[in-house]
């Protein structure tokens, strides 16, 4: 394990190294979400080199960066920075790492709700922001459905007084 960390950082160190004195361009500006993309495979790795429920923690903060590290490589190289209809991926991330415990740490049912949570209201805001122009109308017609069904369906003699 301390001959991985080591060789990871004589390598980083050497494209610092090139970069500076070989005035190799890095774009670092760009290439940044890089370094959280390293440590989540590294906490991945871990976990899966002896994968035992009690070292599933690992793959909270693995899951959390494997989700943020594209967000930021797409935002950087695609949005120029402008993470304004992106933001809800920050809730997904969470959701992720918590669902890679839920599966690969012992299929805790507790683990579920915030798993839940998190995905919906980011699905929720994800989808408003995407779709901003449209919110209104669509939300529009899914009262309407929903107002309809409630009206349209069957009585249940169950809570009669």
């Amino acid at each position: 394990m301390r001959q991985i960390g080591g060789y990871l950082l004589i390598g980083i160190g050497a494209i610092f190294v090139m970069a500076t004195y070989l005035n190799i361009p890095l774009a670092i500006d760009k290439l940044w979400p890089a370094f959280l993309l390293i440590p989540a495979i590294a906490f991945h790795f871990f976990f899966f080199m002896d994968p035992k429920p009690q070292r599933a923690g690992l793959l909270v903060p693995g899951g959390i960066l494997l989700v943020y590290a594209p967000l930021f490589f797409v935002s950087q190289i695609f949005m120029d920075g402008d993470m304004s209809k992106t933001w809800p991926f920050f809730l997904i991330g969470p959701a992720f790492g918590l669902t890679e415990l839920y599966i690969f740490g012992g299929r805790k049912k507790g683990l579920l709700i915030p798993i839940s949570i998190l995905t919906t209201v980011a699905l929720v805001f994800l989808a408003a922001n995407l779709l901003s122009s449209q919110v209104g109308g669509i939300l529009g017609l899914l009262l309407i459905v929903l107002g309809g069904y409630l009206v349209s369906r069957k009585k249940r003699d169950d809570f009669s007084i």
